[in-house]
């Protein structure tokens, strides 16, 4: 990871925690600060405090195994939720993270007083929010009440508040993938592309150790995965609304044997196996996360965060298990039932005009713009193929990338003079014909001509999308190869003696590829 991007995971993670703190403390903390309905003020800091709390001797037990005591002797001021004795001996710790899921669900950055009885949502140290409320007499923090009413103790840097109960836990939907057996196999893909950055500014620092290196009791990391930035879904942080399908290991299995066929590769079997799988998996994730803040309407359609819209997405979670969890809910599925045509296998479209990627001879392009509104001329610009000499046919041919091993029709759509002469007469027709390389399965050099025989006319008075190769089935995938091995030519035909009844001069606006669904 570049230094650029670090910075920008920063600058992006700095604004997360300010939003957090801003949101999480209102001015009524602030200003009561310690609070006047504390049972006991203590002079010692928050680590004696515990210790020194009998109902407390269990979850003190724990912070200090963790090596927190060291954090809770620090300046910094903090504010625990202690679930009392009894709490903490009908918590099986055996299958969670403690660290996590316990001690970081119990203790908040700052100080949180029992006063006022507004709603509070705690930012706590494992990213949670967890509200402290007052209903019926009592606080509590999430479903635990404070223990006796109020039962809270001020430390020279903090608070305790002693619970008869515990905040459960409340994964987020990356958190949530950690806990199924049955759906390792995205998740497995999907941790694949974590990194974890540590931010020392932000943990609390230790001793010294015999090397001379700072230590630390509480390390803070950013978990920046890049194929949720790819995505746009940041389903590991807390501060949007997701749904997410996920697949279980049956679904995905399927998914990926319905796909694979689609990224067929020529080249060293490693190097071909390692394209395919790479970007089969690629395409069966793409479409599972769903902002839910964005969605308009979505019993009419879905858009996925990058960008496809589903229509009567219904279809998509029928069958499936919803689990709620901290930043939305996610949908186990047994079938996978997005569409290719609607996700992955998309029309491709190379604009003529592009300065680089195509090849000319007998010509002189001149890419131009259209001053006319609403011309039909995608982007308002096209490739004009003037010819070289009075008697040269202009020859074009165009990279086609992205291809991938299915079938597809190929369009060529031209441009009519009259988007820059409306009263234009007397037009000539063009006439031309096609020829289309790529490999073969073998990975040779394949070319097909199109009309087999004869040309094809492009008539003058309109934009005239022509068929230049109808169900052409590509037996390899480019897609992702760094040179492009497919090309589209479109060729002038227009012999000496017929230069007054048709034009050898080419406009062309773009190459269209629509694909056809794999039967």
């Amino acid at each position: 990871m570049n230094n650029k991007m670090i910075k920008g995971i920063l600058r992006l993670q700095i604004l997360l925690w300010t939003a957090t703190l801003l949101f999480s403390c209102s001015d009524e903390i602030w200003v009561q600060h310690y609070g006047a309905q504390a049972n006991v003020v203590a002079g010692d800091n928050l680590w004696v405090t515990i210790e020194n709390t009998p109902e407390l001797s269990r979850f003190a037990q724990v912070l200090k195994s963790y090596g927190y005591d060291k954090m809770l002797e620090q300046t910094q001021a903090y504010t625990v939720f202690a679930p009392d004795n009894a709490t903490m001996e009908a918590i099986d710790t055996s299958n969670i993270d403690v660290k996590k899921e316990l001690i970081g669900n119990h203790i908040a950055r700052y100080i949180l007083p029992a006063s006022g009885h507004d709603t509070v949502a705690v930012a706590t140290l494992n990213g949670k929010r967890i509200n402290r409320e007052y209903k019926a007499g009592k606080y509590y923090y999430g479903d635990a009440a404070f223990s006796n009413a109020v039962k809270s103790i001020v430390a020279s840097n903090g608070i305790v508040h002693v619970l008869g109960g515990y905040a459960k836990f409340s994964p987020n939907i990356w958190e949530f993938m950690a806990k199924r057996s049955d759906l390792d196999s995205v998740r497995n893909y999907l941790y694949s592309f974590d990194n974890l950055l540590f931010i020392p500014q932000w943990s609390v620092p230790g001793s010294i150790n015999e090397n001379g290196q700072q230590t630390y009791v509480d390390s803070v990391f950013i978990n920046y995965n890049t194929k949720l930035a790819t995505l746009r879904g940041y389903v590991n942080v807390e501060d949007s609304a997701y749904t997410m399908l996920l697949p279980n290991n049956s679904a995905w299995i399927k998914a990926y044997d319905n796909i694979k066929d689609y990224f067929v590769y020529y080249g060293p079997k490693a190097q071909a196996d390692s394209m395919q799988r790479a970007n089969t998996t690629a395409a069966l994730v793409q479409d599972l996360i769903f902002n839910a803040r964005i969605q308009k309407s979505p019993n009419d359609s879905m858009v996925s965060t990058i960008n496809h819209k589903f229509y009567n997405p219904q279809y998509l979670f029928a069958g499936a298990d919803e689990v709620k969890t901290s930043n939305g809910s996610v949908f186990i599925t047994n079938d996978l039932k997005i569409d290719a045509l609607g996700s992955w296998f998309v029309p491709i479209k190379v604009e003529a005009e592009q300065t680089s990627g195509y090849e000319i001879s007998g010509c002189t392009p001149y890419p131009e713009r259209v001053s006319i509104i609403n011309s039909g001329v995608s982007g308002g610009r096209y490739l004009r193929l003037s010819p070289s000499t009075t008697s040269a046919n202009p020859s074009v041919a165009f990279g086609i990338p992205k291809t991938l091993s299915s079938t597809y029709d190929i369009s060529c759509v031209f441009v009519s003079p009259k988007v820059f002469n409306p009263n234009a007469t007397g037009l000539k027709n063009c006439k031309v014909y096609f020829k289309l390389i790529y490999k073969n399965s073998l990975g040779e050099s394949t070319t097909v001509t199109y009309p087999p025989t004869g040309t094809i006319l492009i008539d003058p008075n309109k934009n005239d999308t022509v068929m230049a190769f109808p169900d052409i089935k590509f037996p390899v995938a480019n897609y992702g190869e760094k040179v492009n091995t497919v090309k589209l030519q479109v060729i002038s035909n227009v012999l000496r003696s017929e230069t007054t009844i048709y034009s050898r001069e080419l406009l062309i606006d773009c190459i269209v590829l629509k694909p056809k669904k794999q039967q």
